[in-house]
């Protein structure tokens, strides 16, 4: 999507080593496989497109896709974002829209169903409506910075259900069935990760028992997903302000699974971190 953050996501493919084409047009994306056989073109290869790179119709764009899929290893990643979020990006930026013929919400809708067929296809979909540029770079180089051997990429991340729950989350917990800290005086400045609040909460009569059910599931879980394939795993824990139970959650997941030998990345959306 235009203003989804997709010269942020170039930026970052372009400091992890990958060659980069921006705005490839159509009829130049069907030689794609022509300009890499006669080496012309580094792998590995990123291409950034837009609506405005696609033209009208999707579906010469997926015929040759498929076709590099038949000789190369490619991964297709789609950038979204809520409709608000753009119209305020928009407004901030005073860009204009690819389809500035018509009003900023008419043509954000239309570029969303131009689109719909390749995100229907796409092997990852990341919503940027409450990602930072920072977090999105964080969330990109643990997909794809390069390793010699595959492994899956674990990304916790704690956050207040006030603010809204995060669109990529793959699995949900929910912290708020433990004592809240933040009406004891003393700890209500504190965050999870201090040590007051995470000795607080591990008194909780419920934390041990949860917990342990916790890790009994997300071990099979992760196999399962590992199993498949799966390359990339969003854990969310939630709170009511983001500030204590779900971060100190996130901590001792984050702590459990490093002793697993996971790829863990750890994120507080309401602490910045």
């Amino acid at each position: 999507m235009s203003g989804a953050g997709r010269s942020t996501a170039l930026k970052v493919f372009e400091d992890l080593g990958y060659t980069i084409i921006d705005n490839l047009p159509q009829y130049l994306f069907a030689h794609l496989h022509e300009g890499i056989q006669e080496g012309n073109l580094g792998l590995p290869l990123v291409v950034g497109v837009d609506v405005r790179t696609l033209g009208a119709q999707a579906g010469s764009f997926l015929k040759t896709l498929d076709k590099l899929r038949q000789t190369y290893n490619v991964k297709l990643l789609y950038l979204g974002c809520h409709s608000d979020v753009l119209m305020k990006r928009y407004n901030v930026s005073r860009h204009r829209h690819p389809y500035g013929h018509k009003t900023l919400a008419e043509g954000i809708q239309e570029e969303r169903e131009r689109l719909a067929p390749i995100k229907a296809v796409a092997d990852y979909v990341i919503d940027t409506s409450l990602l930072s540029v920072v977090t999105l770079g964080r969330v990109l180089k643990n997909i794809f910075t390069r390793a010699t051997s595959p492994q899956l990429q674990i990304r916790l991340i704690s956050f207040s259900y006030r603010k809204g729950l995060p669109a990529d989350a793959d699995i949900v917990l929910d912290a708020r069935f433990l004592e809240n800290p933040h009406y004891e005086e003393h700890l209500q400045p504190l965050t999870g990760r201090d040590e007051p609040v995470a000795k607080f909460l591990q008194h909780d009569r419920s934390w041990t028992s949860v917990f342990t059910s916790i890790k009994q599931t997300l071990e099979p879980t992760l196999k399962g997903f590992k199993n498949s394939g799966r390359s990339y795993l969003t854990i969310a824990c939630g709170c009511t302000g983001g500030q204590h139970r779900s971060v100190f959650m996130v901590e001792q997941l984050a702590k459990y699974l490093q002793k697993l030998g996971e790829n863990v990345m750890v994120e507080h959306r309401e602490l910045g971190l």
